[in-house]
């Protein structure tokens, strides 16, 4: 309940008229994601999935490459500004909690989006998440993981809480398959690094 009082707090009480003002909004595509689909053809009766979609954009971009979309966020006030952005929209974007992901999803998406939710919350919980992630992608299907990331001997708090690079491992051990990974070129001291990983099942 606490995860959800706190998305949905930040959510409720933004400004609605100056939306940027949520600290993550971008109100765009994620660049790699966006990167990612402009390298392939548009795709005819695949279904994907948005983790944590916000206000929604990622989803949009994703349905624009041909895809039935489904995505979810934690908190209502998100997913009724997403829907308030996107009234054109065919995505299904309802309040959807990853902890408790219906049996119907398992193995159901063809490709997963999820961008820095799992970082959002608890580190203790990041072995449960990546299992229950990797549950729902479908046989062949894709995972684009987005996160800050940080080298494994450095430690620069939370929340957010970065991903080590060898918690990115956790996904491979889960039987998927890392296909492609961008790291941000960035010297230290600035840190953490954001890092996209492609893995496939």
């Amino acid at each position: 309940m606490e995860k959800k009082n706190f998305f949905e707090s930040i959510y409720e009480n933004a400004d609605h008229e100056d939306l940027a003002t949520i600290p993550w909004a971008t109100l765009a595509p994620n660049v790699y994601l966006e990167k990612h689909l402009s390298q392939h053809d548009v795709v005819s009766g695949k279904k994907a999935l948005v983790i944590g979609c916000g206000l929604g954009d990622d989803a949009l971009i994703l349905e624009k490459h041909g895809y039935e979309v489904e995505a979810i966020d934690i908190s209502p006030s998100a997913i009724a500004l997403a829907k308030k952005r996107h009234p054109e929209s065919k995505v299904d974007f309802h309040v959807g909690d990853i902890y408790n992901m219906p049996e119907s999803s398992i193995g159901k998406y063809d490709f997963v989006y999820e961008g820095l939710t799992i970082q959002s919350l608890p580190p203790e919980d990041r072995e449960t998440l990546v299992s229950i992630i990797v549950s729902l992608v479908a046989k062949e299907g894709e995972l684009l993981v987005y996160a800050n990331t940080q080298d494994d001997e450095d430690s620069y708090g939370g929340p957010p809480w970065p991903l080590y690079d060898n918690e990115f491992k956790l996904f491979e051990q889960e039987g998927l398959v890392k296909v492609h990974e961008e790291k941000a070129d960035i010297n230290k001291p600035i840190a953490p690094y954001h890092c996209c990983v492609l893995y496939r099942k």
